[in-house]
């Protein structure tokens, strides 16, 4: 496994095709910041990480599907003005930014560029 949150993300994917209503994934940083982003917009209902096992629970995903945009080989950047908006209107967007994890719309309203990292809808 190269990338943790790549893995997370097609966790969600497969966790919630198959209906299940919680799943475990390894715990970061990065992926703590990616579950408090997708229980914000409604991706999961909630999650909660275990520092001593070094794992998260994630519960009741609702991911139709996940694009991810940078991979550990190819990663893409945008500025401000560049941001894409996505397959639909609920969709979502997460963008690695100096401000930290933002959406495609926070970063149009602070105008801050970053790397894009998936599209989930």
């Amino acid at each position: 496994m190269n990338s943790l949150y790549c893995d997370l993300l097609i966790r969600v994917k497969n966790a919630s095709l198959s209906k299940r209503q919680s799943f475990v994934a390894i715990d970061s940083s990065f992926s703590r910041d990616i579950c408090a982003k997708l229980k914000k917009h409604g991706f999961i209902s909630d999650f909660s990480a275990d520092s001593k096992t070094h794992k998260i629970t994630i519960s009741n995903p609702v991911v139709n599907d996940v694009e991810i945009l940078s991979k550990p080989g190819r990663h893409l950047y945008v500025n401000s003005h560049n941001i894409p908006w996505g397959k639909s209107s609920k969709s979502l967007i997460i963008i690695s930014t100096s401000s930290g994890l933002l959406s495609q719309r926070e970063a149009v309203a602070k105008k801050v560029g970053g790397e894009l990292i998936a599209q989930i809808w």
